[in-house]
């Protein structure tokens, strides 16, 4: 197999000189200090014989009962969702990254803590617990939730992001340890991802809307998934990372610095 190097070398003899210039091309490493962190709802209805309705940020519902047997959702995603008592709850999902996710009520029934472990594929762990506070009166984990803080600790590696040129005038967006590869050019047509950590039928299409700025749409079997927004500083040393999934209000920021 070849080196990555050799890899690059190859690319970078067949570009432009536009793309060999150009400001994403590099090595970027996220920064959880910089990134802000977004406001998010969630809501969650009772349905009935232990069922319940889940709504998070990204705005897909799941319907699950509360009996940890896990589930395949319309993602491909298998989800399993327990209670532990009246004021504890569990959901284990795994879509390549499995996440263990603990339910905390306040005794007096106002604020909901989430406390998530997240297991990469390749040593990328996470903790993040978010609290949220009742939007309007209730008990139990019923209700409709908004954020009001979160805190992130990132264990082992620190996500990379490599872009690097793709034939003429296009970008190849690699984050190794999420083993996503999305390669485009920049004329709104549909290019699958790649990475063997993409979902299947994941694909992307871009625009750039000026030399430090693209805009890229994600799909999902032909479904808008979310758009994001890619902008470099004008020093060239921090990369801005904005998404907004299709069906939320939450707006999610990432900042990365140049290495």
């Amino acid at each position: 197999m070849r080196s990555f190097g050799l890899l690059l070398a190859g690319v970078l003899t067949c570009t432009s000189a536009f793309a060999l210039n150009d400001p994403f091309v590099g090595t970027w490493v996220y920064n959880p200090q910089k990134s802000p962190k977004p406001t998010i709802k969630y809501t969650i209805k009772e349905l009935g014989d232990g069922r319940y309705s889940l709504t998070g940020s990204t705005g897909t519902t799941v319907e699950i009962k509360a009996s940890g047997v896990p589930i395949k959702t319309p993602s491909g995603a298998t989800v399993s969702f327990k209670k532990l008592d009246d004021h504890d709850w569990e959901m284990v999902r795994d879509d390549g990254e499995k996440l263990v996710r603990t339910y905390k009520i306040s005794p007096d029934d106002k604020t909901l803590t989430l406390h998530d472990l997240v297991s990469g594929p390749t040593g990328d762990n996470y903790e993040l617990t978010t609290k949220y506070e009742r939007l309007r009166p209730g008990k139990g984990i019923s209700g409709e939730w908004q954020s009001v803080s979160m805190e992130e600790k990132t264990q082992g590696k620190v996500p990379q992001m490599i872009i690097t040129p793709f034939e003429d005038n296009g970008l190849s967006f690699s984050v190794p340890s999420r083993k996503h590869l999305s390669r485009m050019k920049f004329d709104g047509r549909v290019y699958a991802d790649s990475g063997a950590g993409d979902k299947k039928g994941s694909s992307s299409s871009g625009r750039r809307v000026t030399e430090y700025t693209l805009e890229i749409d994600s799909q999902l079997n032909g479904r808008l998934e979310d758009r994001g927004k890619l902008s470099v500083s004008n020093d060239g040393k921090t990369l801005t990372v904005t998404d907004k999934p299709a069906n939320s209000t939450a707006v999610f920021t990432e900042v990365w610095d140049k290495q």
